[in-house]
C-alpha cells in the first residue's frame, strides 16, 4: 500500500473513477516489481492438504456432536 500511496500522491485533482483506477493500476504494477516469492512456497500444497484434512475432521466432529444432542 505504501507504493500505491507514493505513486498516487502526485495526483492533485481526481477527475473520475476511471482516473483513480488507472493510477491505482499503474501503482500496483510498480509495486509488483518489489514483490518477493515466499521462502516456503514449495510447502504450500502440503499446508493446503493439512488444512483440508483438519477442516474435514472438524466438520465430522461437529456433525457427530449435533447427532448426539439430537438423540
Amino acid at each position: 500500500m505504501g507504493s500505491i500511496r507514493r505513486v498516487c500522491r502526485n495526483v492533485r485533482h481526481w477527475r473520475d473513477a476511471a482516473m483513480a483506477l488507472r493510477w491505482t493500476g499503474a501503482a500496483m504494477l510498480e509495486a509488483a516489481k518489489g514483490f518477493r516469492r515466499l521462502k516456503a512456497h514449495m510447502q504450500l500444497p502440503v499446508l493446503r492438504e493439512a488444512l483440508a484434512a483438519l477442516q474435514e475432521q472438524n466438520a465430522s466432529n461437529t456433525a457427530l456432536a449435533s447427532n448426539t444432542k439430537a438423540a
